[in-house]
Parts: structure tokens; C-alpha cells; sequence
């Protein structure tokens, strides 16, 4: 089920990229960890839009101090914007929310 909601992420991305030339170079996806949730993909593409992202499980207290499992997300993407200008954006999604920060590159 993960594997195929990396794939939906992948292929949205795709679609909403600016149509022409924009190809992608390579794609590396690694669901070996599928049966506990983590996961790990990345691509980068011809207009060297470039996206890399791991998940691993943990186990972390809910409200009522329970011990429950929880994804945490890490990863980054480099893209180009219309000025000209690259940026770097680095993320971690984890029980504290999303957290982004983002730099030029």
C-alpha cells in the first residue's frame, strides 16, 4: 500500500510538472521495508529538479502516554525557480508536525 501511494506521489509530481522537455534521469525506489512502513525514494529530473525522501517507524507516546507507532519522514527537494534562482529545502514530518527549511542553493 505505501509503495503504491510513493508511486501516486511520484507520477502527481509528473503530471503537474510544466509540460516539454523535462525528463526524468533517474528514479530509485526502495519499499523493502514495506511490511514495518519505511520506505526511501528519489529522482531528479532534465531541468535538474532533484527530490530524495526516507520514512522510518518509531515508536513514539500518544496523548494518553501510550506507546503507538509513527512514521518519521526526512528528505529534501532542489528546484530552480522562473528568476533563475535554486533553492534547497530540507524536511522532517515526525510527531511534531512538518518541519521545512528552506535556503538557497
Amino acid at each position: 500500500m505505501k509503495c503504491l501511494i510513493v508511486l501516486a506521489a511520484l507520477i502527481a509530481v509528473a503530471a503537474c510538472a510544466p509540460q516539454g522537455d523535462i525528463a526524468l534521469r533517474n528514479l530509485d525506489i526502495d519499499h523493502a521495508g514495506l511490511v514495518d512502513g519505511s520506505y526511501s525514494f528519489s529522482y531528479d529530473q532534465t531541468d535538474d529538479h532533484k527530490r530524495e525522501e526516507s520514512a522510518v517507524l518509531k515508536t513514539v507516546k500518544n496523548f494518553d502516554n501510550e506507546d503507538v507507532p509513527a512514521l518519521t519522514i526526512t528528505g529534501q527537494y532542489e528546484f530552480t525557480d522562473p528568476d533563475g534562482k535554486r533553492y534547497l529545502v530540507k524536511y522532517t514530518a515526525d510527531e511534531n508536525g512538518f518541519n521545512p527549511t528552506i535556503t538557497e542553493a
